[in-house]
């Protein structure tokens, strides 16, 4: 598996900073890239490593946990934490800061991979969430939109328009040809030479009343739109692949 979790540990103790450390070794998609028993040395590591979860002790001889979960969310708001304690009283207070989980020490391992999988969905929730919102160009600057809300992109002369569920239409300098190369990742499919569709909105494909190309009905557009008849197989493939059976 591929090693995707930076982690930083904060303790004061090194008993508990080994004793997390060879717990935290049986997991495959965890990388511990630092080591700390105080908040400087812990702000020293911040500053040389990504990390992407601190493993944080609340209590410890010349640092206040609480302060430096302030001072992480402050200057890197996006490293998530968990909280390491003795005393669950502490943990009270300690939802102020959102942590993922609080921890009892010692840390058991069969709770240490339920705290880690909540960061897991944590993380997969934000990735999800980023990859469906893109910054297209538009006249003056750029907008950010939601790939989820497109109905349909289509070429009108020189301009190319891009359509979405509420009804909202906005025109992209950028090319039609450019756009095919972004959102295939999308699963977005040229049906035609002046259209993109999203394949997940296609409710129905339609051969056209002269027979010599079809047409596409997709969802909350108001027109049916055309499917190219060079396209209509690679479509048909397409969506086989997504598990539409056709017969």
């Amino acid at each position: 598996m591929e090693t995707n979790l930076k982690v930083l540990i904060v303790d004061d103790e090194q008993v508990c900073l080994d004793t997390l450390r060879a717990s935290l070794d049986v997991f495959n998609d965890v990388r511990i890239v630092g080591e700390a028993t105080n908040a400087l040395e812990a702000i020293r590591c911040l500053q040389n490593h990504n990390v992407d979860l601190v493993f944080l002790d609340i209590k410890m001889g010349d640092t206040n946990g609480f302060e430096l979960a302030e001072h992480i969310q402050s200057m890197y708001p996006e490293i998530l934490l968990i909280f390491l304690t003795g005393n669950v009283e502490f943990a009270l207070t300690g939802y102020d800061f959102s942590p993922i989980d609080f921890l009892v020490k010692p840390v058991h391992v069969i709770r240490l991979e339920k705290a880690l999988s909540k960061v897991r969905s944590v993380r997969r929730r934000e990735k999800e969430k980023a990859i469906t919102q893109i910054g297209i160009h538009v006249d003056g600057g750029m907008e950010i939109i939601t790939v989820d809300n497109i109905t349909f992109i289509e070429k009108v002369g020189r301009k190319v328009l891009i359509h979405f569920d509420n009804g909202k239409v906005i025109h992209t300098s950028d090319s039609l040809q450019k756009l095919e190369s972004v959102f295939s990742e999308f699963d977005f499919f040229r049906s035609h030479q002046s259209f993109l569709i999203p394949l997940d909105k296609i409710e129905g494909i339609y051969i056209d009343d002269f027979k010599r190309s079809y047409n596409l009905k997709l969802k909350n557009a108001k027109d049916v739109l055309p499917l190219s008849r060079d396209k209509h197989i690679e479509l048909k493939r397409y969506l086989s692949q997504k598990g539409i059976q056709f017969h």
